[in-house]
């Protein structure tokens, strides 16, 4: 681990919510969360690298990284949050990053977030942009973090059940591929952000009716043998790396074209971190894989 991402966790362990950790403090956060969650997104007054707007497709708020016209490959990037929390800068700068490197045009849904909404108005959003740019006829990427990592997972599986073409690339940030959270986690190290009990309730009020071991929620526990090359970023103190793990090595059992990125020592999400040396590598990786 490099001084800055050591630096980076000692503030994330500083800033760790309780809500993360306590049931009832997460249904508290959750409903604090539903009064101003459905606020439209204002996009950030800075100096982007590419073309960025802010338009209503499918009936959603999106955010464009560049024309998709003059654009050789299409990204559709879901965001992560735990399913209740509203896109951040480090979002939006990654997907500013990333389209002005792959001369892509990234669309980033703001996506309804629960306890307001569930993950079928997400599903159904997420199709109509599929669908919509699979007509453009150019390679597409799907990828995400945290939940917008299990979300690319789940959707994907979900396209292979609907018989719907896959995209040319899969790109997981820490993943959150088990939100009814049952696995064995005893045996992480440490993880300075996330927490077992929180996690569950949030992901309870993402699932709605559905169990919370539905692929579509959950797709550590669905079909994956028809996903596309994938490509898995996890670090060591995630209290999700078992899950990561195992839901990778199901991948590689299926035949699937699938690497697993570990960073030692490394926190949630570190791809998107500002100024990390770790992060930087990850990133110019991926730019690597998407422009093969």
């Amino acid at each position: 681990m490099s001084k800055r991402s050591k630096i980076v966790e000692n503030i994330l362990e500083k800033k760790h919510r309780d809500y993360m950790d306590y049931p009832d403090k997460a249904n508290e956060y959750i409903q604090e969360r539903s009064l101003e969650e459905d606020e439209p997104y204002e996009l950030p007054k800075r100096i982007y690298r590419s073309k960025v707007e802010s338009k209503d497709m499918f009936g959603c708020q999106m955010l464009i990284f560049n024309d998709a016209e003059d654009a050789e490959r299409l990204v559709i990037y879901l965001h992560g949050g735990a399913y209740v929390n509203e896109i951040r800068l480090p979002h939006i700068s990654f997907c500013d990053k990333l389209a002005k490197k792959i001369n892509a045009c990234v669309f980033t849904p703001i996506y309804p977030l629960a306890p307001n909404h569930t993950y079928e108005e997400t599903y159904e959003i997420v199709e109509k942009l599929y669908n919509h740019l699979l007509e453009m006829n150019k390679p597409i990427i799907i990828m995400g973090d945290s939940a917008g990592g299990g979300l690319s997972a789940a959707f994907c599986e979900y396209l292979a059940v609907n018989d719907i073409p896959q995209p040319k690339n899969l790109i997981l940030i820490s993943p959150w591929v088990d939100v009814s959270m049952s696995g064995n986690y005893d045996d992480v190290e440490y993880d300075p952000m996330l927490g077992v009990e929180g996690a569950r309730e949030m992901g309870k009020a993402w699932a709605g009716d559905l169990d919370t071991k539905d692929y579509k929620v959950s797709p550590l526990f669905g079909e994956v043998n028809n996903l596309p090359k994938t490509t898995t970023f996890i670090g060591t103190h995630e209290i999700i790396y078992p899950d990561v793990v195992e839901f990778h090595e199901k991948l590689t059992d299926a035949g699937v074209d699938a690497e697993l990125v570990v960073g030692e020592e490394m926190s949630h999400v570190y791809p998107l971190y500002p100024m990390v040396p770790e992060a930087k590598e990850a990133f110019n990786y991926i730019v690597e894989i998407l422009l093969e």
